[in-house]
């Protein structure tokens, strides 16, 4: 009797622990859009718990793609957050022609810039680097996306 209870409890034990892997709280949207215009999102990417929602809008046609992520991916996305250690508003920064970005982990808005670039300088006076952490987190996630996330230029 004491080995059939010992055998179920350690199965309880392990089905507990498996249960509690991922703790499914995890909420983030990344929206790109031309930085005059914010309301005009041109790519979206949302992680509910495991899913990750990429959305591209183009002249009036929205294009969906839903994948799962790994329990790598998931852990590693939620090891990226917690390595932000602060919030960046770059709104200020403001040029026509430019691509603006988004970053809202849960109900909190972690990084706005309206002159965001994937690359690591720019030819524009306002051009401020965006921070490691957020850069990484950001390429990270765009890494992740079933669809092509193309700054094209709007001039």
């Amino acid at each position: 009797m004491k080995t059939i209870c010992s055998i179920l409890l350690c199965c309880l034990c392990l089905v507990s622990c498996c249960g509690q892997k991922k703790n499914n709280d995890l909420r983030l949207s990344l929206l790109f859009y031309p930085s005059m215009a914010k309301e005009d999102i041109r790519y979206s990417i949302d992680i509910i718990n495991d899913s990750l929602i990429t959305k591209k809008y183009h002249i009036g046609v929205e294009t969906m793609r839903k994948i799962h992520l790994t329990d790598e991916q998931w852990v590693e996305v939620k090891r990226r957050i917690s390595l932000l250690t602060r919030k960046y508003d770059k709104s200020k920064n403001f040029v026509k022609g430019g691509w603006g970005c988004t970053l809202k982990v849960g109900d909190q808005i972690y990084y706005v810039d309206n002159l965001f670039s994937f690359q690591t300088s720019s030819t524009h006076a306002n051009f401020q680097p965006t921070p490691e952490e957020m850069k990484l987190l950001i390429d990270y996630i765009v890494s992740l996306s079933p669809i092509l996330i193309e700054l094209y230029s709007f001039s």
